[in-house]
């Protein structure tokens, strides 16, 4: 009877699991939708009882509830008041009860420091749990508890989880030291050293990846950490994580930098003619060369070149950084790093990292444009671009101009022109269409004569400012092919009313310059522009009274020049000298005290006889725009131009310059042998099929005592030394004695004959041992 109830209680008792498993299944099939209708109708009142609970479903529900309220940002739910319920569930056997409370513990520790120091001896003694999931997350609760006095209690325990053997924990304990080191800086740092040490010692590269970051931060110029292990990263580079391949490569361009011998280049022509790679990109003076790079450069750069076909964007540049600093243009160019970069701009979709590669294939191309020429056609700017990236492509096109492609270019950027709406691309497509102008001088006639025609289009007025501008920079170039352009200026300045104030100074400052090439054109200009001077802007009527100065200047030397006799100049019967009275005039009742002031002092300048210091302040030559493309620099110009392109801070202090360093005296390539390694694999305890055909693994040293990892065919080395021989299953079988085969009894019912007599004969004597036995067995019971 008994038996009968214990077997229908424990019938009603599977029912019951089956029930509920098939309620979590049909719970999870509603979907995220129908979860959340249910934990909304979870109370306050009822969320202790939850998390209270003794059915770690019902706990799992109260966690998912406080959890969704604190991602909600609901300010007015007084989810510190739970702290107690939530917390005791870090003992709960469910890891994921573990992870949620980890969250809620990160967030509201800070606040209930004792309440926080109720949960440490679970947490750590979760530590010592065997499943490696509990103990990694077990640390990063640890970690994530933001209380100065548990500070020493979390790195004590971080230093038990050094040597644990999975890699999973022993990179979360990287990634605690970093967190560490963050919230209390250089007061751990002694502390933290010689964990990270061990931790970049480590033979797992998953372990070595969380080990780079801590150390990229922590301690970035202790470069001189990495001289054991600098060829073995080259090495496993492909093998760590692809953010933690960025750091790598990021301190190993330092490293190599610090030192590594600067390459060397050959001229190929004279192989006598040796110098060093020059710090300035693209100024070697050698035509064709050969390279001779360090063994361990060139090794850090073949493995480099060998991720240009991730994914990862970062890397990418990473990679472009390198080679940009550390190999001279040939190697860039072949080792095909631009086609990587180029089908970045096609394939990344979020705007601002299309933005940061776009800037910084502008870098390279300012330095040497011919690495992009191939692929000009993806620098053309889409609708869908947003402004930086478009104004980011046009200066990149800038660069790739030239003769072969000028026609392409320039009809892009007429379209940019006449269809964009945004006046910063605007302006920066006039500055393209300008460099346009200088790659010959038909291209100027050209882009000029098409600037003067859309000047006064409607789509245009609002860039009028950038057009004169553009004009300006071509006409000062070259002032003398530019006679057509200046009249066509004329009229452009009396015939368009919606002309800007600020465009107007800009074409009567050009007639002031214009004044040296052709002077008969100009006072006519001052002439029309004494009727309208009270009606113009600020920036035109300080142009005007500037320029009736320069005018009168200008003649009055002219009239020295031309005249033998030493003559003075007739001011009362000069026309210019009575429309420079009456500019005068007008500006002494402007309301600008500015302008007041600068028409007193031009007044001064032609009294007394002091026109030579009005020639020598209003006619000395001014200097004519550079272009931003240039071929040779120095180091001071080179600088400028980097920060002439317009690049985000952040660019800008990615690309600070890094230069090689002079004193290598006392490092040789010896520094760089590899250290031996710390394996900890060889703490667990067991070993599967994995590990016995897995022979190819090298040989590894843990902490200066050697470790044979590698297993043979045969045989199998412990820790302690001994070894043992590893056997098929036929040999394993071979060593059991077989069995002797029972004799089946015949009983034959005719007269045998004298062999059957024999067998009978044997069967009656086994069978007598057979009961000898039997009788043996019972006196021994009896006993």
């Amino acid at each position: 009877m008994v038996d009968s109830i214990s077997r229908i209680t424990s019938a009603l008792e599977s029912a019951k699991e089956m029930t509920l498993e098939a309620a979590a299944i049909a719970q999870s099939k509603l979907g995220e939708s129908s979860y959340q209708r249910y934990s909304q109708r979870i109370s306050p009142q009822s969320l202790p009882n939850l998390l209270n609970s003794r059915n770690p479903r019902e706990v799992k529900d109260g966690m998912k509830r406080v959890v969704s309220v604190m991602a909600s940002g609901d300010e007015g739910a007084a989810l510190e008041g739970y702290f107690a319920d939530v917390v005791k569930n870090i003992t709960s056997n469910d890891v994921k009860i573990k992870r949620l409370v980890a969250v809620y513990l990160q967030r509201f520790a800070e606040r209930d420091p004792n309440l926080a120091l109720l949960s440490i001896n679970s947490i750590q003694k979760s530590i010592s749990d065997s499943n490696p999931e509990v103990r990694s997350l077990s640390l990063k609760a640890l970690s994530d508890i933001r209380v100065p006095a548990l500070y020493p209690i979390i790195l004590h325990s971080i230093k038990k989880s050094m040597t644990d053997a999975c890699a999973d924990v022993r990179s979360t304990v990287a990634l605690a030291l970093l967190k560490i080191y963050r919230e209390q800086g250089d007061e751990v740092a002694d502390d933290v050293l010689p964990l990270t040490q061990d931790l970049l010692s480590d033979a797992d590269p998953q372990v070595v990846s969380a080990a780079i970051l801590l150390f990229k931060e922590a301690f970035p110029k202790k470069l001189e950490l990495l001289h054991g292990h600098f060829r073995r990263f080259c090495e496993i580079l492909p093998q760590l994580s692809e953010w933690a391949q960025v750091s790598m490569i990021e301190l190993l361009i330092r490293y190599c930098k610090e030192f590594l011998p600067r390459p060397q280049i050959i001229d190929s022509s004279n192989p006598s003619s040796v110098i060093l790679l020059p710090s300035l990109y693209n100024t070697i003076p050698f035509a064709i060369y050969d390279v001779s790079l360090d063994p361990d450069l060139e090794l850090f750069l073949d493995a480099a070149r060998n991720l240009r076909h991730s994914a990862n964007a970062a890397l990418i540049v990473s990679i472009g950084k390198a080679f940009f600093y550390l190999s001279p243009p040939l190697s860039f160019k072949n080792s095909k790093i631009s086609t990587a970069l180029a089908n970045l701009i096609t394939t990344s979709e979020q705007t601002g990292l299309k933005v940061v590669i776009l800037q910084c294939i502008l870098v390279f191309c300012s330095r040497d444009p011919t690495l992009f020429q191939a692929y000009i056609k993806r620098f053309f700017v889409f609708p869908s671009d947003d402004a930086m990236a478009a104004v980011t492509k046009i200066k990149i096109l800038s660069f790739l101009l030239t003769l072969q492609n000028a026609k392409e270019v320039a009809s892009e950027i007429k379209f940019i022109i006449l269809n964009d709406s945004r006046d910063t691309v605007i302006q920066e497509a006039l500055n393209a269409l300008a460099m346009c102008s200088r790659l010959s001088q038909s291209w100027s006639n050209h882009i000029t004569r098409w600037l003067l025609k859309y000047m006064g289009n409607e789509n245009t007025m609002r860039a009028m400012d950038a057009y004169v501008n553009v004009i300006r920079s071509l006409i000062q170039t070259d002032p003398k092919s530019h006679l057509n352009t200046m009249m066509g200026l004329s009229e452009i300045l009396f015939n368009h009313e919606n002309l800007s104030a600020t465009a107007k100074a800009g074409i009567i400052w050009l007639f002031g310059e214009f004044s040296e090439i052709e002077f008969s054109i100009c006072p006519d200009v001052l002439r029309r522009f004494i009727q309208t001077f009270s009606s113009e802007g600020r920036e035109a009527r300080m142009q005007i009274v500037l320029l009736a100065a320069k005018l009168l200047s200008r003649d009055i030397d002219n009239f020295k020049n031309s005249e033998e006799d030493d003559k003075e100049y007739d001011f009362g019967a000069s026309r210019l000298s009575q429309m420079f009275n009456a500019v005068l005039y007008l500006a002494k009742f402007d309301d600008d005290f500015d302008i007041r002031d600068r028409a007193r002092l031009l007044s001064s300048l032609f009294e007394n006889n002091r026109q030579v210091i009005a020639s020598l302040l209003l006619q000395v030559p001014k200097v004519a725009p550079v272009g931003m493309k240039t071929t040779e620099s120095s180091e001071m110009d080179d600088i400028m131009q980097f920060s002439a392109l317009g690049l985000d801070s952040d660019i800008e202090d990615y690309f600070t310059r890094i230069e090689w360093s002079v004193n290598l005296g006392e490092y040789d390539s010896s520094v760089r042998e590899p250290v031996p390694l710390k394996d900890y694999s060889r703490l667990k305890t067991s070993f599967s099929s994995k590990t016995y055909f897995g022979s190819s693994t090298p040989e590894r040293t843990t902490k200066g005592v050697s470790h044979e990892s590698s297993f043979s065919q045969n045989t199998l080395t412990t820790t302690t030394g001994r070894k043992y021989k590893l056997q098929s299953l036929d040999e394993f079988f071979s060593d059991v004695p077989a069995e002797k085969p029972k004799v089946k009894r015949i009983v034959v019912e005719e007269e045998s004959s004298n062999e059957d007599d024999d067998t009978e004969t044997s069967d009656d004597e086994d069978d007598e041992d057979d009961d000898d036995d039997v009788s043996e067995d019972a006196e021994s019971e009896n006993d």
